[in-house]
C-alpha cells in the first residue's frame, strides 16, 4: 500500500573513495503527499586541475524530480535556470506480471539469463528507536555474477542497515523504484542484463534510515515529518520554460575552462600537423 497523508524526510549521503579521499555530502530531501513525490537534490562535480593535482568541487544546479500519478507524468526542474522537461510515467510489471509472462512464454522465446544477482538477507535481531520509531538492523550481502555472454566483472557488496516499516511508494511506482536493490546500469546501446535471482532469507523490503556498504557509500535520513505540505510543491512553478533536456552540471571553473581550450588548441594543432 502506498504512503497516504505527507511526509518529508531529508537525509545525508557521504561517500569515501577507494584511495581515503572523502567527497562532499550531499544533502537531499523528498515530499510524499497522497500519490505524489518531489524529490530535491543538489550535488557537486570534481574537476582535477593535472594528473597528480588536488580536485576542485563546484556544486551542481539545485534540481527537483517530481512525480504525478494523477498526471501520469515526471517532471524535472532547474531552479537556476528557471527551466524544466517531462515525460510520461512508463508502466512497470510487477513480481506477478513478470512471473506470470515467463510461464505463458513459448520455451523458444526464453533468453539465457547473462547475471545471478544473489542476496542473502540477516535480520541481526537488535532493535533501536529511531524517530519514535522500531527500527531493525539487517546485514545485506549482494553478489553479482557474470554468466556465459556478459562482460561483467563479478561483485561482492555488504550493506548494513537500519530499516522501519515506511512504503513511501506511490501507486504507479514498483517496487523497483524503492531504491534498495541492485544497480545494473548498462551503456547506451548495450543490451540489458538478464537477469536471474538467488536468494537466501527474507529480502529487506522496509524504508532504509541508516546504512552504510562496503564501497564507500553511507546514508542516514535526519529528519522525518508528517507536517502538511503545500501542494504548490508538487507543481512546476509559473514562467518556467520548458525545454527537452535541463542542465544538470555546473559551469566549469576558469581555469578549468581555459585548461580544456589549452587542450583542444593542442589536439587540434597536433591534427593539422
Amino acid at each position: 500500500m502506498a504512503v497516504v497523508g505527507s511526509l518529508t524526510i531529508r537525509r545525508v549521503t557521504r561517500h569515501v573513495l577507494a584511495d581515503g579521499r572523502r567527497l562532499p555530502p550531499i544533502q537531499s530531501s523528498e515530499y510524499i503527499q497522497a500519490d505524489r513525490k518531489r524529490e530535491e537534490h543538489r550535488g557537486f562535480c570534481g574537476y582535477r586541475f593535472w594528473p597528480n593535482g588536488r580536485d576542485l568541487y563546484r556544486p551542481t544546479p539545485y534540481t527537483a524530480l517530481i512525480k504525478r500519478c494523477d498526471l501520469q507524468k515526471t517532471f524535472l526542474i532547474n531552479f537556476e535556470d528557471r527551466e524544466f522537461t517531462e515525460w510520461p510515467v512508463q508502466p512497470v510489471p510487477t513480481h506477478q506480471e513478470l512471473k506470470a509472462r515467463a510461464e505463458s512464454a513459448p520455451s523458444g522465446d526464453l533468453l539465457d539469463p547473462t547475471i545471478r544477482l544473489g542476496t542473502e538477507t540477516v535480520d541481526t535481531g537488535e532493535r533501536k528507536d529511531i524517530f519514535g520509531r522500531s527500527a531493525r538492523h539487517v546485514i545485506t550481502t549482494q553478489r553479482i555474477t557474470p554468466l556465459a555472454g556478459s562482460t561483467r566483472e563479478e561483485r561482492v557488496t555488504v550493506i548494513d542497515g537500519w530499516y522501519i516499516d515506511l512504503d513511501t511508494r506511490l501507486t504507479c511506482e514498483s517496487w523497483a523504484d524503492s531504491g534498495h536493490g541492485f544497480a545494473l546500469g548498462y551503456k547506451h546501446g548495450e543490451e540489458p542484463p538478464r537477469p536471474i535471482f538467488a536468494n537466501i532469507g527474507e529480502p529487506e523490503r522496509g524504508y532504509p534510515l541508516r546504512f552504510s556498504t562496503t564501497d564507500g557509500s553511507e546514508i542516514e535520513v535526519t529528519e522525518i515529518s508528517t507536517v502538511a505540505l503545500d501542494p504548490s510543491l508538487f507543481e512546476v512553478p509559473a514562467g518556467f520554460s520548458q525545454v527537452e533536456q535541463i542542465r544538470q552540471e555546473p559551469v566549469p571553473p576558469l581555469i578549468i575552462r581555459l585548461r580544456q581550450t589549452y587542450e583542444r588548441l593542442k589536439r587540434h594543432t597536433r591534427l593539422g600537423a
